[in-house]
């Protein structure tokens, strides 16, 4: 997304804002403030006054359901870049400084290792920190550009002791907006649509597929949202709630709701963003083999939407809008500023861990195939399992096995068939803890610790199994074991979980949110990631993920035909993402962004609509 048409470069400064100046259509009032069914948090009162828009045209508001807009953009081929003639003068970058809630809130993007490299940011002690923490999630979700997958920067200003390398922007945003309050998402928001600009949205930057993050873009940063509120009861529920501000991660929605007695459906990383491309995305949990998904557990967004206005919506107010934001994925219909959530009376947990090995092939298979004829039971036992192998004949059970409401002897009982197996090879559950806690939060602790992240050579791909690949004795059984075995074989690499989020544990019907069909009847996600020297040609690096995409991942779609992937931990190159990610939902999706955003203000690789910019 560079090029411009020529005679649109040489469009001046004033046609550019009279192109952007409100139109008759454009007149909905901004002052008046949403009226969501909880009140709203300090930072969502403070918005951006119609005066102050109405008298700078680089914020001015649109109707983006108007084809005046289309007026504006007929001489647009694509997003503006800074070495087009028509890319904001610094005069206007500062007047947009200006217009948010306190100056300075306007940060030009210093990739977050630019201080080991010779120049203007060289600071060896703060460079040995970087390199030090790099794999720590806390680094790159406290900097407001910096993302836990560089690759999709480029690998660029990676921390070295070589300081004499070359240290570039290259995928990072130009600009980031510090947003704290929604004045700052609107006048950004207004800001990108009416210059063109490419606009992307960031908490903590832990999206796989990199949405977080794109080069030439402005950047709205939300994780000082960090405002939550409990509600003790909610009309729609007639139970329990909290309301979450955009900036808040897992572990403190998490910490919040265990001091009320209460848990929510959120996700195992303890730093992932709660309202986010998580919850937007669907959002898989510890718990969703008896809640089912995150997005099943929403009562309420605020949002800014591609036109710069701040709504509410839910069951009652703009429905469709709800809908799509409840799975339909992050950095897409406008920037969530808070969502509110049901919360649950916690439960008793029992977890389990070990790890074993085996020198033999084939012996690890068999074990392999014992523990995936568990995962029905498991399941409908409402556990969840996360495990993981790294090296040809190394299994790790950790972080483990999560039975909400289950007892140790339960959980023996299900996991007999792999122990049995083992057994049979004289293989040995190593560093076994069994154990039962209290409440969920204790469990959830105990089971699931900070994750390393930053790695800069691989690409992850991923399937949803459905129920039926899994059943004893079965065909699918014995070929779902064979293709995940040629598959990790190949990479090395395998990231599981086992949980089943189907329509009935998460109280939902098939058509009331916008999560992936292949959810409800999958009992397994399972990731791959394939990786490459970090010295490796361009070339190599494109074979190598085409060889993933196009060869052995077809290997999983084989035996998994009319399921999916879940949009979240995915392959960027997914083939026919609209039918992996939402299946017989798209068509509903894509109509709804082309309501709310017609000329495309939000895009990310893989989201809704995305197909229109290739």
């Amino acid at each position: 997304m560079q090029s411009k048409l020529a005679y649109f470069a040489l469009l001046t400064l004033p046609t550019l804002q009279a192109l952007a100046a409100p139109t008759s259509a454009d007149t909905v009032p901004s002052d008046e403030l949403p009226t969501p069914e909880t009140p709203l948090f300090p930072f969502e009162e403070n918005i951006l006054p119609e005066s102050i828009a109405e008298s700078h045209p680089e914020v001015a508001f649109a109707n983006t359901t108007s084809p005046d807009l289309q007026k504006r953009f007929f001489l647009s081929v694509c997003k503006t870049i800074p070495s087009d003639l028509t890319w904001p003068a610094p005069f206007l970058w500062k007047t947009l400084d200006a217009l948010l809630s306190r100056e300075g809130k306007l940060i030009k993007t210093v990739p977050i290792g630019a201080v080991c490299y010779n120049g203007q940011y060289y600071n060896k002690a703060r460079c040995d920190v970087v390199q030090n923490t790099w794999s720590d999630s806390d680094l790159h979700d406290e900097d407001p550009t910096s993302v836990m997958s560089p690759f999709f920067t480029g690998n660029t200003c990676l921390p070295t002791a070589d300081p004499n390398g070359k240290c570039t922007l290259g995928g990072y945003p130009y600009y980031a907006v510090n947003a704290t309050a929604v004045r700052d998402v609107q006048a950004a928001v207004n800001f990108a649509r009416n210059l063109n600009i490419r606009l992307v949205v960031k908490n903590t930057g832990h999206d796989f597929s990199g949405k977080s993050s794109g080069a030439h873009s402005l950047s709205i940063w939300t994780h000082n949202f960090k405002d939550i509120t409990y509600i003790p009861y909610h009309p729609d529920t007639k139970g329990p709630a909290f309301k979450v501000g955009a900036g808040v991660q897992v572990f403190e929605i998490n910490k919040a709701a265990q001091q009320r007695g209460l848990m929510v459906v959120g996700g195992e990383g303890m730093t992932v963003g709660y309202a986010g491309g998580y919850i937007q995305g669907g959002g898989h949990s510890p718990l969703s083999s008896i809640l089912g998904m995150g997005a099943d557990h929403v009562l309420e967004f605020n949002i800014v939407t591609p036109n710069g206005r701040f709504v509410t919506a839910n069951k009652r107010e703009n429905e469709d809008l709800f809908w799509a934001l409840r799975g339909g994925g992050g950095s897409t219909f406008g920037v969530v500023t808070s969502v509110t959530v049901r919360a649950h009376k916690t439960v008793p947990v029992t977890t389990l861990s070990f790890v074993f090995s085996t020198p033999n092939d084939d012996h690890f298979w068999s074990i392999i195939k014992a523990y995936f004829s568990t995962f029905n039971a498991f399941a409908d036992a409402g556990c969840y399992s996360y495990f993981a192998s790294f090296a040809p004949g190394q299994f790790l059970m950790n972080p483990g096995i999560f039975c909400p409401k289950q007892t140790p002897a339960t959980m023996e009982k299900l996991i007999a068939p792999m122990y049995a197996e083992m057994a049979k090879y004289n293989v040995t559950a190593d560093g076994k803890v069994l154990k039962q806690h209290n409440d969920y939060y204790a469990a959830w602790q105990h089971t699931f610790p900070k994750e390393p992240v930053g790695g800069v050579t691989g690409q992850p791909a991923s399937r949803l199994f459905p129920r039926q690949n899994f059943a004893k004795g079965s065909y699918l059984l014995d070929a779902t074991t064979k293709a995940v075995r040629e598959v990790v074989t190949k990479y090395g690499f395998l990231i599981g979980f086992n949980q089943a989020p189907t329509l009935a544990a998460g109280g939902v019907k098939w058509d009331e949110t916008s999560v992936n069909p292949a959810w409800r009847s999958a009992n397994a996600h399972i990731i791959t990631t394939a990786q490459w020297p970090l010295n490796a040609t361009t070339a190599e690096v494109e074979k190598i993920r085409n060889d993933l995409t196009k060869v052995e991942m077809k290997k999983w779609r084989n035996i998994s035909p009319g399921s999916g992937a879940y949009l979240g931990e995915s392959d960027i190159n997914e083939i026919n993402f609209q039918q992996s990610f939402w299946g017989a939902h798209y068509p509903r999706l894509y109509s709804i962004k082309q309501k709310y955003d017609p000329t495309g203000v939000f895009y990310a690789a893989t989201a809704v609509g995305s197909e229109d910019w290739v």
